[in-house]
């Protein structure tokens, strides 16, 4: 990852003394794509701005600005990173839902149901990661995309009977979806973000035939947003 700073008396060079932050915030984005690169998070004035809070600093002017910095990174490591937060985590998913569907038949919903709010709010947060990973690979991976797409649909549909098993409680057929579908989907997920992780890192490979770097593995999807542009 890489860090840029300018102090805000920089910023007179480029623009008029009325330009917004959103302004600058859309030029530096745009140029770092030319380059594969995107913006991980701004920081304005020393704070470290989070996805939430960033729009607040969009009609703030650069006169106000004393220091921008911003983190950024290449799109393909981002979503290396990404991908292999997810397959380290798949095991511990699994074991975490099958404890959960064990419970539901021997305890009751009731003594699992957090669990269960957590279990759909993960798979949530999966389907979105992947939908992000979608649009920045674009065409360079479409065979392995077609692939997403089709679990993607399938853990929707998943979600929705779960969903319709609570509204209806009926807890056996939930207990049945977690043990035996989404357990299933979740093995599938691991299956298909394994190969797109083997694809990716060969890519890498090639483009870096005279150098080579440890990726890091970040246990959460901390793009701000950035990768569902």
């Amino acid at each position: 990852m890489d860090r840029f700073k300018i102090n805000g008396s920089k910023l007179f060079d480029f623009y008029a003394t009325n330009t917004t932050l959103q302004q600058v915030f859309s030029d530096i984005e745009a140029d770092l794509k030319k380059s594969n690169q995107v913006v991980c998070q701004y920081i304005v004035n020393g704070r470290e701005l989070g996805e939430m809070e960033e729009e607040s600093y969009f009609s703030m002017t650069i006169s106000e600005v004393d220091t921008l910095e911003y983190l950024s990174e290449n799109i393909n490591e981002l979503i290396i990173d990404v991908i292999q937060g997810w397959v380290d985590a798949f095991p511990e998913m699994i074991q975490n839902t099958e404890l959960i569907a064990g419970q539901i038949r021997f305890s009751g919903v009731q003594s699992v149901f957090s669990k269960i709010q957590v279990l759909i709010e993960n798979y949530d947060y999966l389907i979105s990661s992947i939908i992000s990973i979608k649009n920045l690979l674009g065409d360079s991976a479409a065979a392995g995309l077609s692939g997403l797409c089709k679990a993607e649909d399938k853990t929707k549909a998943m979600l929705e009977e779960a969903l319709l098993a609570v509204e209806k409680k009926d807890f056996v057929c939930l207990a049945d979806i977690i043990e035996y579908e989404l357990v299933s989907s979740l093995v599938e997920w691991e299956k298909l973000l394994i190969d797109l992780l083997r694809v990716l890192n060969g890519e890498k490979t090639v483009d870096n035939a005279n150098g080579s770097r440890e990726f890091k593995i970040i246990p959460s999807f901390t793009s701000r947003g950035r990768m569902a542009n």
